[in-house]
């Protein structure tokens, strides 16, 4: 079922003077999207290997007469489509080496700042591309690439090369940000910038249905496949004593597949087959021949054939073929996994390969990282290869065929998982992680609403979610873009399981803040069932009874969940599944499922008093991460005062605690994860940033918002006008540097912060017909206004200093919607006919401004 978009529409009045010390509010801007593509195009070009800016260059043609010859390309901010260049004259044919990269530095490696071979996320898995010019006029790349500030051409081979122009033919949203439904601005313009990365993250992650198309073609000779990640069938899994047989015609480079390999899941642990060709005349002359050298079946491990920081990669051997793979010629081969870990390659019937994947030392699966109960094979060639895969077959020892497809239908392109979008979706990352996370989104879809109001990129990755729910209950905690069949949602979905089980409480939590925005009751209604039976598998499948705790381990595989009593996650898993179900609770009872509502706020009080009667170290004064283990981390802190645990005598115990934890960027995570990369991770930092504000601790919330996201507005090479994933320490760029994405949604919470805690207008009843107007006391700044987005208009407030230093707010809202002001700032204020109040103020919008001033 589709839910249509709610419709927020803008305050159809006209805002008067302001009395106060800020502007005037904008009204919200009316934008048609061009019927045509939209392309985007660099600010800068350079002729050399800088990040230096090159004022007024930009519309320069790009010209080579030299191999080696590099030009750089600088859009200003991330960029996200399909690379185009318009070539004016090319004598003979030329080649150009292509890298793309959202931090400058990416420029500087030989693989741009990829690979990103996690996920099938319909997009360029590679940030080097080469082309083959011949002929004049309009090139254009096959794969979406991500997002990107960065981008250099190299001419590698050739003599002479002109190129009128380059750029991106976009695949994301180009609205402008006058148009969208939220608005910010502060004083300081540091504010009003980190506001804006909201909006603009947005359109660079979440995607309209259509916009991401399938990275596989579909003809009469089978798959056409480019060099990418390869995408595994769900149709056969967990085969034992096998053979797979494919036929494969090398269009340039070479063919590659996979065996035994994890489907969706965060492991990939099978080995990877890369068949090179014989590189004849004419092929790419930046060939790495050392990592791939022709005619060779090089055989890896891990995510791809080479490292990408937290996706490890290994080359375990090279096998030379002693024979040419000849381009253009079909091939067949045969690839037999007895289940002992040894594996024999046939190429046209001849063993190229037979070796134990266990002999190399490398590459083992970790055991504390659930890897997927689930593996099949795959397809998919390496950096600049093409190839065609047809009549894939899978025979067992016994002779039975399990398995047998010409490749020819496009109903490959489904089960492959590589089929164009037909959903609204949005992943955490523009470039690497593509995936849709079902947790991740209790952050950024609360920024959808606050930032840009357009519901369709929220209440459409929820649908996503839920059609791909199985009958446990179970809905799966990342899932690919393209849509699946039966059985790939059965086993992409239970493939996941028991990874984050959390993600599941996270999303109920999404689910109610989407409502409380939007008073959408239909679409309430009609998922409720779904609701209630992925609530019901979360909890038992999480739930410690013996305890009332979180219960899922990060064990080793095949250990059940909860089977090692008393060994809970910590007080932020356990809080998470207590705010998922006290919300769920007040959902049930606006539906009248009383039943429903009682049971889920009984077992959310009894996990409440769990925490606070096993988790308290009453001698140090803290949370616990487990029980009987010491420790706890920043999301321990955050998620203490997020779900007011205990009393708030130990909720500022444990608060002080925060200062250990302290680094120039924020906070690191804390002594959980003392083995993990020292970084400032904001999607804790924003957990942390709610949990300052609801606490009460304007100082060290503004702090906190100085530190972190800071960074991300400063104009300098590593900036992209959207949200990073991870932040250094000492605040000085990406986290982990070039694998960090630039351009990701899951630490996003300033957006939603700066309208709910420091404009101060918050939903209490659904589609904020009752809402709060309550900036948060202290706050530093001169003045802040803004609007905020609602099914009946827009709410417009402002508030700052007057001349006399006393604090000065207006509201202005659509008719009939309850305003409840609560000052910030001690005392009594006045507004209207009403004088010296001293207590909260309920005003009754009239479509009409009110000034409010202390007294």
């Amino acid at each position: 079922m589709i839910f249509g978009p709610l419709t927020l529409l803008a305050a159809c009045f006209m805002r008067v003077v302001s009395a106060g010390p800020w502007p005037s509010i904008p009204l919200q801007q009316p934008y048609s999207s061009p019927t045509g593509a939209a392309y985007l195009y660099p600010t800068s070009i350079a002729n050399t290997l800088t990040d230096a800016y090159i004022n007024g260059s930009a519309g320069d043609p790009i010209v080579f007469t030299t191999v080696g010859q590099t030009y750089t390309l600088d859009y200003g901010r991330d960029v996200a489509g399909y690379p185009v260049f318009e070539v004016a004259v090319v004598e003979g044919y030329a080649q150009i080496e292509v890298k793309y990269s959202e931090a400058y530095n990416g420029l500087l490696e030989s693989q741009g700042d990829g690979p990103f071979a996690f996920a099938n996320g319909l997009a360029g898995t590679f940030r080097v591309e080469t082309f083959n010019l011949t002929h004049t006029g309009n090139v254009s790349s096959y794969f979406i690439q991500g997002s990107q500030r960065w981008q250099s051409i190299t001419l590698i081979k050739g003599s002479y090369l002109k190129l009128s122009s380059v750029g991106f033919k976009s695949s994301v949203e180009q609205t402008p940000l006058d148009s969208w439904g939220g608005y910010f601005a502060s004083s300081n313009t540091t504010y009003t910038d980190i506001w804006a990365l909201g909006p603009y993250t947005q359109q660079l992650v979440c995607f309209a249905p259509g916009t991401q198309t399938s990275t596989w073609e579909i003809t009469e000779n089978g798959a056409y496949i480019r060099g990418q990640k390869p995408a595994t069938t769900a149709q056969v899994v967990n085969l034992k004593n096998y053979t797979l047989s494919f036929e494969t015609m090398v269009e340039y480079g070479g063919t590659g597949w996979r065996v035994d390999t994890e489907i969706d899941a965060i492991q990939a642990t099978g080995p990877i087959f890369v068949l090179t060709s014989e590189y004849p005349d004419g092929s790419f002359a930046n060939i790495d021949q050392s990592l791939v050298p022709p005619n060779t079946l090089v055989v890896g491990r891990g995510w791809s054939l080479q490292n990408q920081t937290s996706l490890p990669g290994y080359i375990l051997d090279k096998f030379p073929v002693l024979f040419n793979v000849t381009e253009k010629v079909w091939h067949t081969i045969k690839t037999t996994s007895p289940g002992d870990n040894t594996y024999t390659v046939l190429l046209d019937d001849l063993e190229i390969a037979h070796f134990n994947i266990s002999s190399y030392g490398v590459g083992d699966p970790n055991p504390y990282i659930p890897g997927g109960t689930y593996k099949s094979f795959a397809f998919g060639p390496w950096q600049d290869q093409a190839a065609y895969v047809r009549n894939a077959n899978v025979v067992l020892s016994t002779g039975e065929t399990v398995y047998s497809n010409p490749m020819t239908s496009d109903d490959v392109l489904v089960e492959y998982g590589v089929q164009t979008n037909e959903m609204y979706t949005c992943s955490d990352s523009g470039k690497r992680d593509r995936f849709s996370w079902l947790g991740d989104r209790l952050i950024s879809a609360r920024a959808v609403m606050a930032g840009t109001g357009d519901a369709r990129f929220v209440w459409g990755p929820a649908e996503e979610a839920f059609s791909r729910q199985v009958s446990s209950g179970q809905i799966p905690i990342n899932t690919l873009f393209s849509p699946l069949d039966t059985k790939g949602t059965l086993i992409r979905t239970t493939n996941l399981d028991p990874l984050l089980v959390d993600y599941n409480f996270d999303f109920m939590q999404v689910i109610f803040n989407y409502w409380m925005s939007s008073g959408n009751n239909t679409f309430l209604q009609y998922y409720w069932p779904k609701m209630v039976s992925a609530t019901s598998y979360a909890i038992s499948r999480s739930l410690d009874l013996d305890t009332q705790l979180y219960g899922a381990l990060s064990a080793p595989q095949n250990v059940p969940l909860g089977s090692e009593k008393g060994q809970a996650l910590g007080p932020a898993s356990t809080i998470s599944l207590i705010l998922g179900l006290e919300r769920m609770a007040i959902m049930a009872s606006y539906l009248k499922d009383n039943g429903t509502a009682n049971a889920y706020r009984k077992q959310a009080e009894l996990s409440r008093i769990a925490i606070d009667t096993l988790l308290w170290n009453s001698t140090d004064r803290y949370y616990a991460s487990s029980v009987g283990i010491t420790g706890y981390d920043v999301m321990d802190i955050a998620q203490v005062l997020l779900g007011e645990v205990g009393t708030v005598e130990r909720r500022a115990q444990f608060l002080e605690k925060l200062a250990s934890l302290k680094v120039a960027a924020g906070y690191i995570n804390g002594t959980r994860y003392e083995d993990t990369p020292r970084v400032v991770n904001p999607y804790y930092m924003s957990f942390l940033l709610e949990g300052l504000a609801k606490f009460g601790e304007t100082e060290l919330a503004q702090d906190l918002l100085d530190r972190t996201w800071s960074p991300m507005v400063r104009k300098d090479r590593n900036y992209t006008g959207a949200y990073w994933e991870y932040v250094s320490i000492d605040g000085v760029y990406p986290g982990l540097d070039i694998f960090t994405g630039q351009s990701h949604f899951w630490g996003s919470y300033p957006t939603v912060f700066l309208t709910d805690y420091v404009l101060g207008i918050r939903a209490l009843k659904p589609a904020f017909n009752e809402f709060l107007f309550a900036p948060l006391p202290g706050f530093r700044t001169e003045w802040v206004h803004g609007r905020v987005p609602t099914p009946s208009g827009s709410i417009y407030a402002a508030w700052g200093y007057n001349s006399d230093g006393k604090v000065v707010l207006e509201i202005n809202a659509p008719d009939g919607l309850v305003c409840v002001f609560v000052p910030p700032f001690n005392g009594s204020f006045s507004y209207g006919k009403e004088v010296g109040v001293t207590q909260n103020a309920t005003i009754i919008s009239k479509n009409s401004t009110i000034t409010i001033v202390e007294d």
